[in-house]
C-alpha cells in the first residue's frame, strides 16, 4: 500500500528486513508487517478506514504515510442473526473461482455474545508454464484462501467489555504471477533446446513451485468506562509461517554456466530456492481518554515485541557429483550453493498523547507527541558457494543491531463554517524505522560493486513531514458531499531498495531528500434512494530530490542504481481516477436488483527507483 505518492519500492521477499510505511490493522490490532501485511480475507467487514497522511502520532512508525483499518462487525448482545454468501466466477484465458462465506451471530445469555466467521475462496489463475519438453502447465498461479474468524463479547454491566478474538487464515499457491520475454534455458543460444516463443501470460519453469502463508492473530480488547475517563487496553498476537519453492533454474544457470562455465548438462540441473519466515509478535497498547470542558484527549502507552526467522537454501540436486565441485559446509547440505539463516529480534515502546481543544463552536486546535525508543538485534549466517569468499567452508556470521530513538508531532486547525462544510490546516510528522542490511555475497560481486555497495551495514530511519489543507462538505444539493485536499510531503532519508549489481543481492540506501505533493478529490452524489454515483481523483507529483554516486579507485564517478534527482518516486502512479455509478430496482417480494458501471484509471509507474533507467 501506498499513500500520497511516497513510496521506496515493490518489497521483494528475500528483503525481510525492510518496514512498513502504511499501518494495516484489523480493528485495534497491528498486522502490518516488515515482511508484508496478510492478504486477509474481508468477510463481515462493516468498513475500511483509510487515514491518509502521517498517523504517527496515534497509529505509530508503520504509519509513517497513512493507516488502513479494517474495521469488522464485533459480536452483537441479544441477537440471533447471520448470513451465507456464495459466488462462481470465471477469467478470460484463465480458470474457474469461487467463493463460500457464512456468518453467524448468537447470544450467550444475557450478557454475552458470539460471533464466528468462516470462508473458502477458490483463486482463479492465468498463468502457463512452459516445460522443457515443451508441454504447458495451465494456470499454474491458481490456489486458495480459507479462514476463520471468531470474538466473544462479555459485558457483565454497563462499564466494562471484554473482547477476546481468535483469527486465523490459510493461503496456498501453485504458481506465481509471472511472465517471460526471455529465458536462458528457453533457447537454442544457451541451451541445444528448440527456442520458445512465449506467449502472454507464459512462463518458463522446469519443477513445481508452491507458496503457503499461514497467519494467526489472537487479541483481547478490554474498555472500562470510569465516567469521565475511560481505559482501553489492546492485548495482540500474531503468528505467520511462510513457506516458498521457487524455480530459481535460470538464475543459478547464469552463475554455473555464465561465470562458472560449465557445461549445460550442469547448469540445466533443476534448481529449487526453499524460502521460509516464522515471525510471531506481542504488541500491548494501553489508552486512557476523556472530555472535559471544551477539551478532547487521549494518552497512552505502547510496547511491541517481534521476533523473525528468515532463510533461504538454493538447492542443485547432483551437482556435486557432476562437477566434484564441494558444496557441503558447516551449514549448507552438499549440493547447496547458498544457505542462510537470519535471526530478528525487534522491539519498541511508545508513549503518545493528544488533545483536541474547542476555542470556540467553530474554531478547533488538535495537538499530538509520540515519543518512541527502538531496537533491533539481528544475527545473520550465510553459507554456501554463493555467499562465502573461502567457497563454503566456514560460516559467515554478520550479527548486528540497530537502535533509534525521537519525538513525532502532530498540529491541526479546523474551522466549521457551517455544520455542514469545514476547512482543515494540518502540520505532521511520520517516521519509518530503520534496518541492518543483509550480508552482500561477496565471490559474486566485482571489485566495482564491491566498493559501491559495500560498508553499507545498515540504513537509518526515514521521516515524512506533511502540510496540507483540505475542504470537506456534506449535505450539498442533490443529497452530496465533496472533499478536496492540496498536501506537500517533505521526506528525508527515503528508504531505498537498490539491486547491488554483480553481487546477486538486495541492499537498502538512504537518499537524503524527496518529494512528494499533490491534490485529491472526491465527490458522491446520492439524488434518490435508487441511484448513487462518485467520483474520486488524485494527481501525485513525487520525486527524488538527491543524486548517490559512487567513485572508483580510478576516480571515475557513477550514479548509484538511477538514484538521482528529478527522477520519480516507484510504485505510485502521476494521475489516478474512477467514477461509479449504480441503480437499483426493487423486484418482486422483498428482492432488489443492481446494474452497476465503473471506469478506473491508473496512470503509469515504475516497481523500483532503478528501473527509470
Amino acid at each position: 500500500v501506498a499513500i500520497r505518492g511516497v513510496s521506496s519500492g515493490q518489497i521483494v521477499r528475500d528483503q525481510p528486513g525492510v518496514k512498513e510505511q502504511v499501518g494495516v490493522y484489523l480493528d485495534e490490532s497491528p498486522v502490518s508487517m516488515s515482511l508484508f501485511t496478510p492478504d486477509l480475507e474481508l468477510v463481515d467487514v462493516g468498513r475500511v478506514e483509510v487515514l491518509r497522511g502521517p498517523q504517527g502520532t496515534l497509529f505509530g512508525a508503520g504509519s509513517e504515510t497513512g493507516t488502513v483499518r479494517y474495521i469488522s462487525n464485533a459480536p452483537v448482545l441479544k441477537a440471533t442473526e447471520g448470513f451465507v454468501d456464495f459466488g462462481v466466477a470465471g477469467v478470460e484465458e484463465g480458470s474457474e473461482a469461487g467463493d463460500l462465506k457464512a456468518a453467524f451471530n448468537l447470544p450467550l445469555g444475557e450478557h454475552s455474545a458470539a460471533r464466528v466467521v468462516g470462508y473458502y475462496t477458490k483463486l482463479a489463475g492465468s498463468t502457463d508454464a512452459v516445460q522443457p519438453d515443451l508441454s504447458v502447465d495451465q494456470n499454474v498461479n491458481d490456489g486458495t484462501r480459507k479462514g476463520v474468524r471468531a470474538a466473544f463479547t462479555i459485558a457483565p454491566n454497563e462499564k466494562l467489555t471484554i473482547t477476546p478474538r481468535i483469527v486465523s487464515q490459510s493461503v496456498d499457491y501453485d504458481g506465481w504471477n509471472l511472465q517471460d520475454i526471455y529465458n536462458i534455458l528457453a533457447n537454442p543460444f544457451t541451451t541445444t533446446r528448440p527456442a520458445v516463443t512465449f506467449e502472454e501470460r507464459q512462463e518458463f519453469t522446469q519443477l513445481d513451485e508452491q507458496f503457503k502463508d499461514d497467519f494467526v492473530l489472537g487479541d483481547v480488547n478490554l474498555r472500562y468506562d470510569f465516567g469521565a475517563l475511560a481505559l482501553t487496553s489492546i492485548t495482540s498476537y500474531t503468528d505467520r509461517k511462510i513457506r516458498v519453492v521457487r524455480d530459481t533454474t535460470a538464475l543459478t544457470a547464469s552463475f554455473t554456466g555464465g561465470n562458472l562455465g560449465l557445461p549445460e548438462p550442469i547448469y540445466t540441473l533443476d534448481s529449487p530456492l526453499y524460502d521460509n519466515t516464522d515471525a510471531s509478535a506481542w504488541t500491548q497498547e494501553l489508552r486512557l481518554s476523556g472530555e472535559r470542558a471544551r477539551v478532547q484527549w487521549v494518552a497512552g502507552l505502547f510496547y511491541t515485541h517481534a521476533e523473525r526467522d528468515y532463510g533461504q537454501n538454493v538447492s542443485v540436486p547432483g551437482f556435486t557429483a557432476a562437477t566434484g565441485i564441494p558444496t557441503q559446509g558447516l551449514l549448507a547440505p552438499e549440493d547447496s550453493i547458498y544457505y542462510s539463516q537470519f535471526e530478528y529480534d525487534l522491539e519498541q515502546v511508545a508513549l503518545f498523547s493528544e488533545a483536541t481543544w474547542s476555542l470556540t463552536d467553530r474554531f478547533s486546535l488538535t495537538g499530538g507527541l509520540r515519543f518512541y525508543d527502538y531496537s533491533e538485534e539481528k544475527k545473520q549466517l550465510v553459507d554456501g558457494v554463493f555467499g562465502n569468499p573461502d567457497n563454503g567452508v566456514s560460516v559467515l556470521s554478520l550479527p548486528g543491531s540497530t537502535e533509534a530513538d525521537g519525538v513525532v508531532p502532530r498540529f491541526i486547525a479546523s474551522y466549521k463554517f457551517s455544520d455542514n462544510s469545514a476547512l482543515y490546516g494540518q502540520i505532521s510528522e511520520g517516521f519509518r524505522l530503520g534496518g541492518i542490511n543483509d550480508p552482500l555475497n561477496v565471490p559474486l560481486c566485482s571489485p566495482e560493486d564491491l566498493q559501491t555497495f559495500g560498508g553499507h551495514d545498515s540504513w537509518e530511519d526515514e521521516t515524512t513531514w506533511n502540510y496540507e489543507i483540505d475542504y470537506k462538505t456534506r449535505k450539498l444539493p442533490g443529497n452530496s458531499w465533496f472533499n478536496v485536499a492540496l498536501f506537500y510531503m517533505d521526506i528525508h532519508d527515503l528508504q531505498t531498495t537498490v539491486t547491488a549489481g554483480t553481487c546477486s543481492s538486495r541492499v537498502v540506501f538512504n537518499v537524503p531528500q524527496s518529494r512528494s505533493r499533490g491534490l485529491e478529490m472526491e465527490w458522491v452524489s446520492a439524488p434518490n434512494s435508487n441511484f448513487d454515483i462518485s467520483f474520486s481523483g488524485s494527481y501525485n507529483d513525487a520525486e527524488l530530490r538527491s543524486t548517490l554516486t559512487s567513485t572508483d579507485a580510478l576516480g571515475n564517478v557513477t550514479i548509484v542504481s538511477g538514484i538521482e534527482e528529478g527522477r520519480r518516486l516507484p510504485s505510485v502512479p502521476q494521475v489516478q481516477a474512477a467514477v461509479n455509478a449504480v441503480y437499483r430496482f426493487a423486484v418482486a417480494g422483498s428482492s432488489q436488483m443492481y446494474v452497476s458501471g465503473t471506469w478506473q484509471y491508473i496512470g503509469s509507474r515504475f516497481t523500483q527507483v532503478g528501473d527509470e533507467d
